[in-house]
């Protein structure tokens, strides 16, 4: 795996944390809200960026 960011490992531990609370993935909103980004579509930057630095699998 490469080195993550900062933010993205902020929302890597809190995709982990989600998942292990409740037992399912955060929505791209939850990340945002969390997170405090403007909108879901930066969750969904921060989301494909992990998944090129194989962090994370999308499906």
């Amino acid at each position: 795996m490469n080195k993550l960011t900062t933010r993205q490992a902020e929302v890597l531990e809190f995709i982990k944390s989600y998942i292990e609370e409740t037992g399912y993935p955060p929505t791209r909103a939850d990340i945002a809200r969390e997170l405090g980004f403007k909108s879901a579509n930066a969750s969904e930057e921060h989301l494909k960026a992990l998944a090129r630095k194989g962090a994370i699998e999308m499906i």
